[in-house]
């Protein structure tokens, strides 16, 4: 399946993400290039998941989350072809950022999605709707450029290929990287979560991390500026895959749940098999692609 679907991939290229925008094909290497840049292949295995072992068959999975960029030209392209009921579905609220305790983030409210600084952070604030819209826009998109049997499927992934692909070859690993620790052997972080002294949080009944007094330490010693770190940064695992403990939280298509923890979450909540509920558009909660073939 993998030198099957990275021919299909490779073909179609010029269609997706960027090169949608394009106005001339890019070459085969150009393409080539593209598809080893922006898709990891995660082959087929087993995942615990309730009690069950389940076997999960190989995908590729995008190395990073959907970026602002990605997503605006799916915004775009909705406006200009009329779609406007899709796009006030997918249309993203930048207003949760006013709704984030504890934290100042008005300036993120104007810029984070539209300013060309962020245009390769992940985009957030978005609906679960939006990303499936997105998921079938990028399809329609992809397949314009191949025969019907040839046709591929991008969708948000399921929790099962989700663990896989954050577990890899070790199920018992609690981060995407080897060892329990959140720091390398040089003493640099390995993910972008929220640094918070034990002594100022509690969990409220629902078990979800609250601050109690507001010393919330950002990554880098960021700013309210720079709270999320680019959808491609820190190190990935080994399946070349980005961030996928902390940073943003990510949807899950057979579940109302979030996965991997976000930005906002401490280091204990962005463990591989960290959940939360998916309560809606978030600047918390991202979401990242995985392409199958049809057939």
């Amino acid at each position: 399946m993998k030198n099957l679907l990275s021919t299909f991939l490779a073909i179609t290229f010029l269609a997706f993400t960027s090169s949608l925008t394009e106005q001339a094909p890019p070459s085969k290497k150009a393409v080539l290039k593209k598809l080893k840049n922006e898709f990891g292949f995660v082959p087929s295995g087993n995942v615990v998941l309730e009690d069950q072992n389940l076997s999960v068959q190989a995908f590729y999975m995008a190395k990073t989350t959907v970026t602002n960029r990605e997503y605006k030209a799916f915004l775009d392209d909705l406006k200009v072809s009329g779609a406007l009921d899709k796009y006030e579905l997918a249309k993203v609220d930048s207003m949760g950022w006013k709704n984030l305790p504890n934290a100042n983030m008005q300036s993120f409210v104007k810029d984070y999605f539209n300013h060309p600084a962020y245009k390769d952070y992940p985009v957030v604030n978005v609906s679960k709707e939006g990303a499936q819209l997105y998921c079938e826009w990028l399809t329609e998109k992809t397949n314009a450029a191949l025969p019907k049997e040839n046709h591929l499927k991008f969708r948000i992934p399921m929790k099962a290929e989700w663990l896989r692909a954050a577990e890899g070859t070790n199920a018992q690993k609690n981060y995407t990287w080897d060892g329990p620790f959140l720091r390398n052997d040089q003493g640099e972080f390995l993910a972008n979560f929220s640094r918070v002294p034990e002594s100022l949080t509690s969990r409220n009944d629902q078990g979800e991390l609250m601050i109690v007094k507001d010393v919330t330490q950002f990554p880098n010693n960021a700013t309210n500026t720079d709270v999320l770190a680019p959808a491609h940064s820190y190190w990935p695992n080994e399946f070349g895959l980005y961030n996928l403990n902390g940073n943003v939280a990510e949807m899950l298509a057979d579940k109302n749940e979030v996965i991997g923890g976000s930005w906002y979450d401490g280091g204990y909540d962005i463990r591989n098999r960290s959940t939360k509920e998916y309560k809606g558009a978030s600047p918390m909660v991202g979401f990242r692609v995985v392409a199958t073939l049809v057939n």
